[in-house]
């Protein structure tokens, strides 16, 4: 073996390592995105069932309001989990800018996971309101109270990885006009 061939089989194996890095996200970022989308249009049906039910059982619309409500906004979520996946990359198949992706999903998710949770504590009120059952009541506040701290968080968040402006530099070292 000569000197130039044992320094090009390093290379070789790296560029093999690079192609194979490159090819497994075309297939795994879309087969997890058609995955949440599945998961999600069952929890769609589901929660569809979970309206209907107790209103041909019993005739009880609220309670059949409650139940599929519930559930679609655990199918809400699961969707745009699966779109948050489906934008990952770009149609080349490479990442974007990490910071850029990571703000904007982490910003979607958590605003959805925040409006989940402010309409899961809005059904418990009226659910626990309609069957007498006010000592229940700090549940849905402790929701709230974690919704709102997850927003706060969010913004700090936002704050934190906002893109930040140039300064402005004048040259001449006088004041700015």
């Amino acid at each position: 073996m000569t000197p130039q061939q044992s320094a090009l089989e390093p290379r070789g194996a790296e560029a093999a390592l690079d192609r194979l890095i490159t090819a497994l996200p075309r297939l795994f970022v879309p087969a997890f995105a058609l995955m949440f989308f599945c998961f999600s249009v069952c929890f769609a049906i589901s929660a569809a069932v979970e309206f209907a039910r107790p209103i041909l059982a019993d005739g009880d619309f609220l309670e059949g309001l409650v139940r599929g409500l519930h559930t679609g906004v655990v199918a809400l979520a699961v969707y745009e989990l699966a779109e948050i996946v489906h934008q990952e990359y770009d149609r080349d198949g490479r990442p974007q800018n990490g910071l850029t992706r990571i703000r904007r999903g982490v910003s979607r998710f958590g605003a959805v996971v925040i409006v989940a949770l402010c309409l899961e504590s809005l059904i418990m009120v009226i659910k626990y309101s309609q069957q007498d059952l006010a000592g229940f009541l700090y549940y849905p506040a402790a929701i709230i109270v974690a919704a709102a701290l997850l927003l706060m968080a969010l913004g700090v968040f936002a704050r934190m990885t906002a893109a930040r402006e140039p300064a402005y530099s004048n040259p001449g070292g006088g004041a700015k006009a």
